[in-house]
């Protein structure tokens, strides 16, 4: 009977300690409100304070539970609790005090990248407040011990936990409905807090009718009269000073999903083996990221994936969208699988888009009717932007038969990858004639000698290539899921094959500077630069949906939620933690703050 009592109040010690220590690192959060600009909004000065209060409860719950919990059932020692306790917690607060100081200086937050350029000095402020932390902690122990003591038959910890859980439900709730009409007053506090990952379910409620997309574009372009990004990103840096020349180019982009340059074939994908052979391709082009979400930031913003979350929240479209806008570009854009999950162009690239189309099924003969429909319907009265998005069936095409097709004899060590990389191959098959019959309608209208035509993807596509398993892409961010493709038809340009380094983040200066005649340094607006400036990268920032990477021709450093670092040769092999470049990390970190405010 006594074992029992004492674990009850064990428990009731834990929770109270937990709770305690909630406070605590609420207390410290406040400092993320120090640099966090209001909104004028009732809903997002509601959501602010809820999601402090159910992400720091998160915080300081998780880890404690687990400890205290398990301990105070297998080996109730009132000693061992609060040692136990005091230590994990000191723990917490140090890192959480040192995430607000990095948060408030660089706007990211803490990961074993920024830590690796910490001075000394940091690490004894760091080593200080843990040991101030633990005697504090130690003491709040056992006062809590006592003062539970003297009232063993209190109950209000179940009315806290209440209060508690129903903050963080509000705040979740708060966050969908935001989310999914675009609220940016709510969604834009989303990257203030550690660790942070609030649930959205755009999709799915206008799937059950509770959202129209068309309320929400609405609402969105209201939105975005002043400027979005007012009071956190400094975007562009400078305004651009631009003087379209005359008479204008327009500009076609024809997106392929996952397209390998290396699966360009004349015998598989004849016209665009013809249209890379004719103009001018890049044998080294990289996508800024190994998803389609990622790998359109990069090539529509020319900035890192870890400003994704930012743009998104606030719904910011990139200043090439601006300037096409302002130049009077006639913008038409198409999808065969939408522009909302899993890429959310709706939310980044073409947020200023008023007709942008919805989210019904297409296909891509769809997409190739829907542009030929409109070339056909009248001469173009203005230059325009066309963004047509192919998606290779790869999944759906049937991958048997005994057919035989052009580059059989890769992949065969793993049988997986081979069948996939038929399917793949056959699906590519699909999609050249639809480019071609792109390329056959601007020919039929004379407009080649006044048109810029982009053919490139927006990622690569593994087929075990470095003898890891993986198939696909978004997975690792190997050349195999980066290289990607691009080719450009540029009027007065000859043909050419250049060979040096390039990426989807030098797409924007390029266009912007040459297209738009943009007189602004690409630092300005991006991380990239000119195509044609005969520059290439010594490296560059690849995202994925959570992960990203500082990549570079030999090496890559890795970077995980909850700031794991791996670092890894060309082949995907661990190099080792001794690998890391100081000198590097603090680059990419400044590229990776200085648009923030």
């Amino acid at each position: 009977m006594k074992a029992a009592e004492s674990r009850r109040a064990l428990l009731r010690w834990s929770g109270w300690f937990i709770a305690a220590n909630i406070g605590l690192y609420c207390l410290l959060g406040l400092r993320y409100l120090l640099v966090y600009r209001f909104p004028a909004d009732l809903a997002g000065y509601v959501y602010v304070p809820l999601a402090l209060i159910g992400q720091m409860s998160l915080l300081a719950a998780l880890p404690l539970g687990l400890l205290l919990l398990p301990l105070a059932l297998l080996w109730p020692r009132r000693g061992l609790l609060q040692a136990a306790g005091a230590l994990l917690a000191a723990l917490g607060l140090s890192l959480l005090l040192l995430d607000t100081q990095v948060f408030a200086q660089n706007r990211f937050h803490l990961s074993l990248l920024t830590a690796a350029l910490f001075e000394w000095s940091t690490w004894l402020f760091t080593a200080l407040m843990f040991c101030i932390f633990v005697v504090f902690e130690w003491l709040l122990a056992g006062s809590l011990w006592r003062a539970l003591a003297r009232r063993p038959g209190a109950r209000r910890g179940y009315w806290l936990t209440a209060g508690l859980a129903c903050a963080w439900l509000a705040a979740t709730g708060l966050h969908i409905w935001g989310d999914a009409v675009a609220h940016t007053p709510v969604t834009q506090f989303t990257r203030y807090l550690p660790l942070y990952y609030p649930v959205g379910a755009k999709r799915d409620l206008a799937r059950l009718g509770w959202v129209d997309p068309d309320e929400v574009q609405r609402r969105r372009l209201a939105e975005q009269r002043g400027d979005p990004g007012e009071g956190q990103l400094r975007y562009p840096l400078r305004p651009l000073d631009c003087r379209p020349p005359q008479p204008p180019l327009n500009l076609v982009m024809i997106l392929i999903d996952a397209l390998r340059p290396d699966a360009i074939h004349s015998a598989l994908t004849p016209r665009i083996a013809a249209f890379r052979d004719r103009n001018i391709s890049f044998a080294q082009h990289y996508s800024g990221g190994n998803s389609s979400r990622m790998g359109f930031f990069s090539m529509f913003y020319s900035l890192p994936s870890t400003y994704w979350r930012a743009f998104y929240n606030l719904a910011r479209p990139p200043v090439l969208i601006d300037q096409l806008q302002a130049a009077g570009y006639e913008l038409l854009v198409y999808s065969a699988v939408g522009f909302g999950s899993p890429t959310l162009l709706d939310q980044t690239v073409f947020a200023s888009l008023a007709d942008l189309p919805g989210e019904g099924s297409s296909s891509n003969r769809d997409v190739t009717r829907q542009w030929l429909q409109r070339l056909r319907a009248s001469p173009p009265a203005r230059p325009f932007f066309a963004f047509l998005y192919y998606d290779p069936p790869i999944a759906t095409v049937a991958g048997d038969g005994s057919e035989s097709l052009p580059m059989d004899d890769r992949f065969r060590a793993n049988p997986k990858a081979w069948e996939t990389w038929r399917r793949y191959r056959l699906a590519i098959r699909r999609i050249d004639a639809e480019v071609g019959r792109v390329l056959d309608g601007l020919a039929a209208r004379g407009l080649l000698d006044s048109t810029v035509v982009i053919i490139a993807s927006d990622h690569g596509y593994e087929f075990d290539d470095n003898g890891l398993g993986y198939i696909g892409h978004a997975s690792n961010f190997s050349r195999a899921q980066l290289q990607s493709t691009l080719l450009l038809h540029w009027p007065g340009r000859a043909a050419q094959r250049i060979e040096h380094r390039t990426s989807h983040y030098d797409l924007p200066p390029t266009l912007l500077r040459q297209l738009l005649g943009c007189r602004n340094d690409p630092a300005d607006y991006g991380v990239g630069q000119d195509l044609f400036s005969g520059k290439e990268w010594n490296w560059i920032i690849a995202g994925s949906y959570s992960a990203h990477a500082i990549v570079q021709p030999d090496k890559i450093v890795v970077s995980y939620p909850g700031g794991f670092v791996e670092v890894l040769d060309a082949h995907y092999r661990p190099l080792g933690r001794s690998a890391l470049d100081p000198a590097l990390l603090r680059e990419s970190l400044a590229a990776m703050s200085r648009f923030y405010r």
